[in-house]
């Protein structure tokens, strides 16, 4: 079992993109990395880290889901054609598993068991669309250029908590 904390974070700037992707077309979410983090060099502003996949609304893993790919920087800035906002401060529940995107399946389902059995409840809200997060994020860690293995990559995963 991968360890579960639980952490008091501040809130986290960051540019990106809002789309609606599928799982079999994730090629397209994925392609907006670059751009964002060339945008970023464009415009002075360094990264905070590696990409941050922020996950609003989803139905089934094989529906159309509504997601947030960007990236954190250290202060809110606005650049032409992205998004920026901010991940909100407070309480979340988090666990970094090794094993990169096959790795996330499991560790979702380990947290919100996790989570029930300590009497946590996550920021969620179900609704006839599907289920709705205040804030799921899954933020990669390790650079894929540096660490080529799949296997070895770390994925932050994040639930606010309510």
């Amino acid at each position: 079992m991968t360890a579960m904390v639980i952490e008091e974070r501040a809130e986290q700037a960051w540019v990106g993109m809002h789309t609606t992707a599928d799982l079999a077309h994730w090629d397209r979410v994925n392609a907006h990395v670059p751009r964002i983090y060339a945008a970023l060099a464009g415009a002075d502003q360094p990264p905070l880290g590696g990409p941050i996949y922020r996950y609003r609304r989803m139905q089934t893993a094989a529906d159309p889901m509504d997601v947030t790919v960007s990236v954190p920087v250290a202060q809110r800035v606005e650049l032409d054609g992205f998004a920026s906002g901010v991940l909100p401060a407070g309480r979340y529940l988090v666990a970094r598993p090794e094993g990169g995107p096959d790795a996330l399946t499991h560790i979702h389902g380990e947290m919100w068991r996790w989570a029930e059995a300590q009497g946590l409840e996550l920021a969620v809200e179900e609704r006839p669309d599907g289920i709705h997060w205040a804030v799921r994020t899954e933020q990669f860690l390790t650079d894929p250029e540096t660490q080529p293995d799949r296997s070895r990559w770390v994925v932050e995963v994040a639930y606010l908590l309510r």
